[in-house]
């Protein structure tokens, strides 16, 4: 799988950490040939995407989508974006740093790639096993 990172907020962004959860990730779940790209914006940009695709006002944290159906050497498998200044105000809501907030928002932004999700409590209670499993394996 290719991973890319495209930044266009002022802040240092995790790329090593990020492509070892993400090919981490990758090996467990076995997502098709493709790629993924990795947007990091800022809040303005993320409420007009919020707004545009989920009808919802004002920025969130992450948005994820699918792009390709087919895999394929040319094929986006998908795109993540992340408001790094949702997720500096996060990090520091919950007492945690911006690289594991950031960490999160990929996990929980890839993982959406792949199909989990978060609508149904069963569903929800998965998703945050399975983040909790690979943040866990990133902090050893």
């Amino acid at each position: 799988m290719q991973i890319n990172i495209i930044s266009e907020s002022n802040r240092r962004i995790p790329r090593k950490s990020i492509i070892k959860l993400i090919e981490m990730i990758e090996e467990d779940e076995e997502p098709p040939d493709s790629t993924v790209n990795l947007v990091f914006i800022r809040d303005r940009r993320m409420a007009v995407l919020n707004r545009d695709f989920r009808g919802k006002k004002g920025a969130t944290d992450v948005l994820s989508f699918n792009i390709d159906d087919e895999p394929g050497e040319d094929a986006v498998f998908g795109e993540i974006y992340i408001s790094t200044d949702t997720a500096a105000r996060n990090a520091d809501d919950d007492g945690v740093s911006f690289r594991d907030e950031i960490q999160h928002l990929c996990c929980h932004g890839f993982l959406h790639l792949l199909g989990y999700d978060h609508m149904k409590k069963r569903d929800a209670e998965l998703m945050q096993a399975t983040e909790k499993y690979y943040l866990g394996r990133m902090s050893r």
